[in-house]
């Protein structure tokens, strides 16, 4: 499946202009060195969903890698607001890039740096079938930044679809530790056993995912460990994250599965 082409205005470092008239430096070390965050926000026509949950990630993950954002929480906002009215597009993906900046050569941290903010946005489908899921022999470690912050190293994640493709599914799960799963190459999977939905948890190197994050909170899904094996025996599954919402799994390591839109209503109406 193509995605959709970017429309032909961002938001750039506080300035609403031509994806054309873009200049990224050659020295930013978001485009050397994957050195950044990025956040995908649904626009739905009236508002940006879920877009609190977003800054808030936003916000722990610069906290954490020692990255500047050059924006407050409203002026970014107000951007995304302003490239979203004039784009004209709903629904619509927002994505919003931010790198450290412009470095010298190597991977030290310069002291000083300015952060380069972007925001594209592209249409987006509002209807999401039900997709055949693969686990692949990718791993995801808890410890690692890349696992635990949305940041832009994603070659795991690109390598982890390219196989699940090449074995007949949509999307792949990777692997955590012990022969458990952590999460898919975009999305969280939960998993339904016993009438009792699981996801697993944090420590296992699963993203934590927004829609994944409400549902916790909600009560309507727990957290543990998902062992390899477990997904032989569970009666539902689907991905989650903030484009899709809940996404049924039809097919899971070439096992058919229940998806009826019944199974998944609860989780459904909890985002609403």
């Amino acid at each position: 499946m193509t995605s959709p082409p970017l429309g032909d205005l961002c938001w750039h470092n506080g300035d609403l202009i031509k994806i054309a008239d873009v200049r990224i430096d050659p020295a930013d070390r978001g485009f050397t060195l994957g050195d950044g965050l990025f956040e995908t926000l649904l626009w739905t026509g009236q508002e940006i969903r879920f877009f609190e949950d977003h800054m808030a990630r936003l916000g722990h993950g610069a906290s954490a890698l020692g990255l500047d954002i050059p924006f407050n929480i409203a002026e970014i906002e107000q951007g995304l607001l302003a490239l979203a009215a004039a784009s004209g597009q709903r629904p619509a993906a927002l994505r919003l890039t931010v790198t450290r900046g412009v470095g010298p050569r190597g991977l030290k941290v310069p002291d000083k740096s300015l952060s380069n903010v972007l925001a594209t946005i592209a249409t987006v489908s509002t209807e999401f079938p039900a997709v055949a899921v693969h686990v692949v022999d990718i791993y995801r470690s808890s410890g690692a930044p890349s696992a635990r912050f949305k940041t832009l190293s994603y070659v795991d994640n690109i390598i982890a679809l390219n196989a699940a493709q090449a074995l007949g599914a949509d999307d792949g799960l990777m692997r955590g530790p012990d022969e458990s799963i952590a999460c898919a190459t975009s999305a969280n999977i939960l998993i339904q056993q016993d009438g009792i939905w699981r996801t697993p948890p944090l420590e296992d190197g699963a993203l934590p995912g927004i829609v994944r994050g409400r549902l916790v909170r909600a009560g309507l899904v727990i957290e543990s460990r998902i062992h390899v094996a477990a997904l032989e025996t569970c009666q539902a599954a689907c991905l989650t994250n903030a484009l899709v919402g809940v996404r049924p799994i039809h097919t899971l390591n070439k096992r058919g599965l229940e998806s009826e839109p019944t199974l998944y209503a609860a989780l459904r109406a909890a985002l609403k």
